[in-house]
């Protein structure tokens, strides 16, 4: 179990969780494109005892972590698909962005290689008076970000903490949710990670981050 953990972190794991920004020819705003590399501590064990979400919508439209792909959003949503990295390492993404009543969003939806193809993860965050989405940023309108849990942009820490429970881990502006349960496919064992990273500043949470892995 743990080593399937460990892949499943391996694919999300990254030096640190810090906007990936181009500055523009004129150093005003900050263009945003790619998304940010995770940070998962690898050493976290599960402790929430339910899986937390697999579909959440986007613009209407149902998403299931492990089987809804990139594909089809595009198709449905349009977008362009970004990629970085190289094989064994490759990401796939989609990026969109809105706005709601409190301000600015941008969400990515990503595909690793473990993802086969199929979006396992996405990362939801605000944008600061400098940030300026990318025009391969695909623009959404109203409330389009949906949720199953009462989970959102803007939430106080004291919410998230009452609709979630106690974080697995916990470190400054940071509450970690890790589930972990093991199953079998066609008689063939696996465990599924599902994760859920709140991000909190000025006492308001300003990033979700959410991913659902299955591993042999």
């Amino acid at each position: 179990m743990r080593c399937a953990l460990s892949v499943a972190l391996l694919i999300l794991t990254s030096a640190a969780f810090t906007q990936t920004v181009k500055q523009s020819n004129s150093h005003s705003h900050d263009l945003v494109w790619e998304p940010p590399e995770w940070n998962f501590p690898q050493e976290v064990k599960a402790s929430v005892p339910r899986e937390m979400f697999s579909t959440f919508r986007l613009s209407g439209y149902g998403i299931t972590f492990e089987e809804t792909s990139i594909e089809s959003v595009q198709k449905h949503l349009g977008g362009k698909t970004g990629q970085r990295g190289d094989a064994g390492d490759a990401l796939n993404w989609l990026c969109f962005h809105g706005a709601d009543a409190v301000g600015r969003w941008v969400i990515w939806l990503e595909s690793g290689e473990i993802d086969g193809g199929s979006v396992g993860s996405f990362q939801w965050q605000r944008l600061s008076n400098r940030d300026v989405p990318d025009s391969r940023c695909h623009a959404l309108s109203g409330e389009a970000v949906n949720l199953p849990l009462s989970l959102r942009l803007g939430a106080t820490k004291a919410e998230v903490l009452k609709n979630l429970g106690q974080p697995t881990s916990s470190d400054t502006g940071r509450l970690i949710y890790l589930h972990e349960h093991e199953g079998t496919i066609r008689g063939e064992p696996f465990t599924t990670s599902n994760i859920v990273v709140v991000r909190i500043k000025n006492g308001l949470v300003w990033a979700i981050q959410a991913s659902k892995t299955s591993s042999s």
